[in-house]
């Protein structure tokens, strides 16, 4: 019964154990002034523990108690070292100036509503806030600037002794700096020791021999760049070895203002200037690398040859290099501290009104969008809108430009080029030709005949011209000529090259009338006067018995195809299709 008893007691006791174990994945929460304060007093009374007893686990609990800081205003510059750092800047003062009475200290962990938004550590500058927004909104978080000028405090306490009750600190060691340089060069001057300022010295000397040492690397790159076959490592070199040469010695400063022993508002000056400087560097850099897209995009649309990517490509180039120097500057601004979210909420308010006021602009950008989907006529060809008639220019993000035939430049709003009947004249497959030829009613029927297999043949014989798209036919009787109908299509691409073999067609035309002595009719009038003495007629007109009237009718009824001397254009394509058929 007893072995049963105490194997019993040894299972709960295990079991217990096991769910009183802190789980390492949850999160601390500091819901008021007091639990912060216990929280990082206690985990770095902990931390002191472990350096004196050399164990890891203990040592760790530094990182519990840095989750009591605010940084989230210097989180991306703020490393965890330089937190550690503060924590045991901030253990050491704390331990000199202040033996906590926790019963004094503001504890809402009940659920009360806190009266005040921040507590400070009794006759110190060391503050405790509510946060109000953020990922740990609704906590109490030693304020950011505790954090940064915890180093500053201790400087001003490091002569006091531990009170008694304290945890005696947290086991501070004294830095490089205190323990090797001379004394000459621990004396202040200004704001700051002598050696310090020699150490800013040297760091802005290096920083400006790692510039010119990254440029000369750069060079090298560039010079083997350049004995490849490929275009894209030289132009990658060229675009990018400024601003990496810049972000590079800005990244040393940081480092160097990280291992310097440089605190309080000394300190905060110089980390936002690094700031502002890195956030230009960083928007240098981003703009290069847009101008390296854009470049890629243009060698790509060369290779490719695609006219809609050489129609892209002006409003590609626009669109990337606002978008990621607007990414980059919202980058920069949050990493000065400013809440990028609060200010587009902000912007997005106006931006409404804005967008009101600006109706017709936003109109413009959606016609260009739909101008680049349904891609009715690209850069460089011949088109007509609501009678404007010209090459088009450019397209941009408001307007279409227009080069007109009289060499002026029409600028037309998208939202009007979008709601328009648009006639591409670029895209005609064939130039057509349609034209009346006056010959002079003395011309007999074989002449007209002859003179139409003729025009058919010239057409027929030359290669730009679409042959089965030919018809050529005496029209109809006009008041001053008879008039024959030549309609035929060109294949060129230009109005140039149109109007060249138009030319030499007609040309050709010329010659086969002068060859059947054939005259092109003008308008005339003929004035007959008959009744003057002596004045003979110039015709008599004939005439036939009856019957004879009824066989030259008949006759020329059943000679419905003339002489025969002209085939019409179609009736030499059926006749082709036909013995092709046989064969």
């Amino acid at each position: 019964m007893k072995t049963s008893l105490w194997i019993f007691l040894l299972l709960f006791n295990s079991h217990s154990q096991i769910f009183s174990e802190e789980n390492p994945l949850t999160p601390s929460r500091f819901y008021s002034p007091r639990e912060t304060l216990k929280a990082f007093l206690d985990n770095m009374n902990s931390y002191k523990k472990g350096i004196e007893t050399n164990d890891p686990a203990l040592v760790k609990k530094i990182e519990k108690a840095i989750q009591t800081f605010d940084s989230s205003k210097s989180e991306f510059l703020l490393f965890d070292e330089k937190k550690k750092e503060s924590a045991i800047y901030l253990k050491e003062v704390l331990d000199r100036v202040y033996l906590p009475d926790y019963k004094k200290i503001p504890d809402y962990s009940d659920g009360s509503t806190p009266l005040k938004i921040s507590w400070t550590v009794p006759d110190t500058e060391i503050t405790i806030v509510l946060i109000q927004e953020g990922r740990r909104a609704g906590e109490f978080l030693f304020s950011n600037d505790t954090v940064l000028r915890a180093q500053e405090f201790f400087e001003k306490v490091k002569h006091l002794p531990y009170l008694k009750g304290t945890g005696g600190g947290a086991a501070y060691q004294a830095s490089w700096s205190e323990t090797y340089l001379p004394d000459w060069s621990k004396k202040k001057f200004w704001v700051f020791e002598i050696w310090k300022w020699l150490g800013l010295f040297f760091a802005f000397f290096i920083g400006i021999l790692l510039n010119i040492l990254s440029r000369f690397i750069f060079k090298i790159l560039l010079k083997i760049s350049r004995k490849t076959k490929t275009e894209w490592d030289e132009k990658i070199v060229i675009i990018l070895y400024r601003p990496i040469g810049y972000l590079l010695v800005i990244g040393f400063w940081f480092g160097f203002l990280f291992s310097i022993d440089i605190s309080g508002t000394p300190y905060k000056v110089i980390l936002y200037i690094l700031k502002v400087l890195l956030g230009l560097a960083f928007v240098y850099f981003v703009y290069c690398f847009s101008e390296l897209v854009v470049t890629f995009m243009k060698i790509n649309a060369i290779q490719k040859r695609a006219p809609i990517d050489e129609q892209l490509i002006p409003l590609l180039i626009k669109f990337f290099r606002v978008l990621f120097v607007t990414l980059a500057v919202l980058f920069s601004i949050q990493n000065l501290g400013i809440n990028v979210m609060s200010l587009i909420a902000g912007l997005g308010i106006g931006g409404l009104a804005l967008a009101l006021a600006a109706k017709d602009t936003a109109a413009n950008l959606f016609g260009s969008v739909m101008i680049f989907m349904d891609r009715p006529f690209r850069v460089g060809e011949h088109i007509v809108i609501n009678g404007i008639e010209g090459t088009v220019e450019a397209i941009g993000f408001r307007s279409t430009r227009i080069r007109t035939w009289e060499d002026s430049l029409v600028t037309i709003p998208n939202s009007t080029v979008a709601n328009s009947n648009i006639e591409n004249l670029g895209l005609r497959r064939y130039r057509r030709t349609n034209m009346i030829i006056g010959v002079t009613y003395d011309t007999s029927p074989e002449k007209m005949e002859a003179f139409l297999e003729a025009i058919k043949n010239i057409l027929f014989s030359h290669p730009l011209v679409i042959k089965d798209l030919v018809n050529v036919g005496f029209r109809e009787f006009g008041n001053s000529s008879l008039n024959i109908q030549m309609h035929f299509y060109i294949q060129v691409d230009t109005f140039a090259k149109n109007l060249e073999v138009r030319q030499l067609i007609f040309w050709d035309v010329m010659r086969a009338a002068k060859a059947l002595d054939i005259s092109f009719a003008f308008p005339t009038t003929t004035l007959h006067v008959e009744s003057f003495p002596e004045k003979i007629p110039t015709r008599t007109p004939k005439d036939f018995k009856e019957e004879e009237y009824k066989q030259k009718s008949k006759d020329f009824g059943s000679k419905i195809f003339g002489a025969g001397i002209f085939k019409p254009p179609y009736k030499h394509f059926e006749e082709q299709s036909v013995n092709d058929y046989k064969i």
